[in-house]
């Protein structure tokens, strides 16, 4: 039975291919106006996709109508904290880490008197990064999902020092990030990162490096994939849809890659891990 989130920033088990694989260890973070069910949903869905555990980190709406106001100044702090965490990244390259290995579980417990959180999501996320260090570990994120990620990764390179990324890669879906850790850069040592965004998606554009794209620079984007959801108009919503960017672009191709399965699914499997996905959903009472 799929279990339901409760509370910003919970974190979840969604298992439904069944297996022990659980290293590398992988996330999910959603984005914006995404209700406990859908949230559930999806990461039970990429579980069968991936063949892996996911662990679902919850970033909670206020809700898909009025709340959606309050989604959107939650993300305006997000994206003006990831803007800020940018200007320090590159002095943290050579950085050895402030926190001692032997200190790391006491400053876990005291990290919300050293750090002003208004995002548990990105906290919850830290943590578990912070806590599974020693092991590989695959973030999927989805839309505000990834600014929620990059603030996480700018506080771990700020606090463990850049070595601390080399074991994370980051999966981003239709990403609005202006900004990443310097660290992370497989050049520099990290785990790199692969975007995946629809160049009509207007949340995607809100990253400086899709909109440079979108005008006819495509120098400053990220290694990925980058189309346009032929759906849609010039620009528009429909294209941010998670659904639309898994099943349409070469994320689940190239992460099945990289835990060396094979890459390609067929549609119709994609379609059946969808019903089995909201067939355990329905089982509880949602």
């Amino acid at each position: 039975m799929v279990s339901l989130p409760q509370n910003d920033g919970d974190v979840r088990n969604y298992n439904l291919s069944g297996s022990t694989q659980y290293n590398p260890r992988i996330y999910f973070v959603n984005g914006i106006r995404v209700l406990p069910e859908d949230h559930a949903q999806t990461a039970a869905y990429l579980s069968l996709l991936v063949e892996h555990p996911v662990n679902g980190v919850y970033n909670k709406t206020a809700g898909v109508k009025l709340g959606s106001l309050a989604d959107g100044l939650q993300c305006v702090a997000d994206y003006l904290q990831n803007s800020l965490a940018r200007l320090s990244s590159e002095s943290n390259r050579g950085n050895p880490g402030r926190i001692r290995e032997q200190d790391i579980p006491t400053f876990l417990m005291n990290i919300e008197q050293i750090y002003t959180v208004w995002n548990r999501a990105t906290l919850s996320l830290f943590k578990q990064l912070v806590q599974n260090r020693h092991y590989k570990q695959l973030i999927i994120a989805h839309s505000q999902g990834n600014l929620i990620t990059s603030n996480a990764l700018f506080v771990l390179e700020d606090v463990l020092g850049a070595q601390a990324l080399s074991k994370i890669r980051v999966y981003s879906l239709a990403s609005p990030a202006p900004a990443w850790p310097v660290g992370l850069r497989k050049v520099n040592g990290g785990g790199g990162r692969q975007d995946n965004a629809f160049m009509n998606d207007l949340v995607a554009l809100l990253r400086p490096h899709n909109l440079a794209g979108k005008l006819g620079f495509p120098g400053f984007q990220n290694a990925g994939d980058f189309r346009t959801y032929g759906a849609s108009g010039p620009v528009a919503l429909e294209p941010h849809a998670v659904t639309n960017v898994v099943e349409s672009l070469n994320f689940i191709k190239s992460i099945r890659m990289d835990l060396g399965l094979p890459g390609d699914l067929d549609p119709l499997y994609l379609r059946k891990a969808q019903e089995i996905a909201s067939g355990e959903l329905s089982r509880t009472g949602k």
